[in-house]
């Protein structure tokens, strides 16, 4: 059964001729046999239908691999354990890995590798690009199946993860709030409108302060238990999360008032979900704010929150640019890093769209790290 006949399905049967958005999102990215981040098409990079900053340059993932070595030589633990949440094709993982070898093989000896992947085509692609490791890799389809099986110290990393959870919609209308549904209308898909349930009504009375009529906003409701699965997960160690997003008074500010919601296929952007259903990612950014909150009860302490741009170039990504007399930029591998590095710390591209936000659990260190130091580089703080 296709993706749209799945959802057709659901949309017929459920008593109210419809199922909730955040339904038809799951069902549109993860149903298990045509979803798209289950079927096997080409997702990221030139032939799939996006550009991720892993897969701009290696260089991306040497200057993540050295603020990891920072943070494990910080923990001082026996055998950390570097841990992906939707790690794609497996490149930044791999990409790290070959940063640790060369530059902290002590800590590249003793790592762990643990992987958590819903993907069944990604799980395929992060074994074929560690196998030439030859560490020992655990693999899981879930963060829940991952934090009933471990209990570990070490680094959580991902990157564009939290941007793909199934979200809620709401829209502020004359009287009050309303959940955005899905139902049929003759062959098309159309929205509908009942009212939130409990979780999301508390939810928007917390972020509403004073949002305009017609304001429509995403929530991710999953974030309470996913950190409660991280905190079961890691016994002690950091959370690094990098996406797209802002804090709460950025992201529910009436200069978005159709909300973040965006879709891409064939590396074109659209704000339509309900077109070639199961063949097109759907995305929303991510609320940074809701992140440390939850965090914070789950025993996570905010180390830092910043552009992209900024962790990176605190992190050495200036010193990784090389010098060259090379004149074609078409064969030129050092001008191609060049270019990478200019690209990753673009403020009006990737630099200034992503964030990053690292919590630190348990004993270890929350302060003394090269990227929370801003004066070399003349930042204001």
């Amino acid at each position: 059964m296709t993706t749209i006949s799945r959802i057709y399905k659901e949309i017929e049967s459920h008593p109210e001729g419809a199922i909730p958005f955040v339904r038809f999102m799951e069902l549109a990215l993860y149903d298990e046999s045509e979803g798209y981040y289950t079927n096997s098409r080409p997702k990221i990079g030139k032939e799939g239908d996006f550009f991720t900053s892993a897969s701009v340059h290696p260089v991306f993932a040497e200057t993540l691999a050295d603020a990891v070595a920072e943070m494990c030589d910080a923990g001082k633990w026996r055998s950390p354990a570097l841990i992906e949440i939707g790690g794609g094709t497996g490149a930044l993982c791999s990409g790290m890995l070959a940063r640790l070898q060369e530059s902290s093989p002590h800590l590249f000896d003793s790592i762990q590798v643990v992987l958590i992947e819903a993907s069944p085509y990604h799980r395929e692609l992060q074994k074929q690009a560690l196998s030439k490791w030859g560490l020992p890799v655990r693999t899981y389809q879930s963060l829940e199946q991952a934090a009933a099986s471990e209990s570990l110290q070490g680094v959580v990393f991902s990157n564009e993860w939290l941007d793909a959870f199934p979200v809620h919609i709401a829209e502020k209308t004359q009287k009050g709030w309303q959940e955005v549904w899905v139902t049929k209308n003759g062959d098309q898909l159309a929205e509908c409108y009942r009212d939130p349930i409990p979780p999301l009504a508390r939810y928007l009375a917390e972020i509403d302060n004073g949002l305009p009529i017609g304001m429509r906003v995403e929530a991710n409701l999953g974030i309470e238990e996913t950190f409660a699965q991280l905190s079961r997960l890691l016994r002690s160690g950091y959370v690094m999360t990098i996406d797209y997003g802002d804090l709460q008074e950025e992201l529910y500010h009436p200069s978005r008032k159709r909300g973040t919601l965006m879709c891409y296929r064939r590396h074109q952007a659209d704000d339509n979900p309900y077109e070639h259903v199961g063949d097109k990612d759907i995305t929303a950014h991510v609320n940074f704010s809701a992140l440390i909150r939850a965090g914070e009860r789950e025993g996570f302490q905010k180390v830092t929150y910043m552009r992209q741009d900024q962790f990176l170039i605190r992190s050495g990504i200036l010193e990784k640019a090389v010098n060259h007399t090379d004149r074609d930029p078409f064969t030129s591998q050092a001008m191609k890093r060049n270019r990478a590095i200019q690209q990753l710390i673009y403020p009006g591209g990737l630099g200034g769209m992503f964030r990053v936000l690292v919590q630190a659990k348990g004993e270890v260190t929350s302060h003394g790290f090269r990227f929370q130091t801003a004066e070399k580089y003349g930042e204001k703080r």
